[in-house]
């Protein structure tokens, strides 16, 4: 008797589950006929050839940047006048650091001012309502 209500009872399972397993896979069939009519329609292909978003904005320079100027400005200067010194031609030597010094300061000022410009901005953001 037992056997019976538990065959009976997978049977009746069986039967209301079926058509939704069968509903699956009809619906499967279906999307790929619908995939192949669009691929069989015309497409025009453009290649892609990278971003092309914020074209109009340049990328500027950092204040870190202008600093490093400074640094490898100076260096420079320092190791001309070097050669020059030892090469006995101290006049030479020092119109090389002078222009080392200059773009030294050249490079100091930039960074200063963009730091200055930068913390401006940041307080008037951080106190503008």
């Amino acid at each position: 008797m037992r056997r019976k209500l538990f065959l009976l009872s997978l049977i009746l399972v069986a039967i209301l589950f079926a058509p939704a397993a069968f509903a699956s896979v009809l619906e499967v069939q279906d999307q790929n006929q619908n995939a192949n009519q669009n691929s069989n329609k015309r497409k025009l292909h453009v290649p892609h050839r990278g971003r092309r978003r914020h074209r109009d904005t340049v990328k500027r320079k950092g204040i870190g940047h202008a600093y490093k100027g400074a640094g490898q400005s100076a260096g420079r200067g320092g190791k001309r006048f070097g050669k020059h010194i030892a090469h006995g031609k101290p006049i030479k030597g020092g119109k090389e650091l002078g222009k080392g010094m200059g773009g030294f300061g050249k490079g100091v000022g930039k960074g200063t001012g963009r730091t200055g410009t930068k913390v401006g901005r940041k307080i008037k953001h951080a106190v503008t309502p």
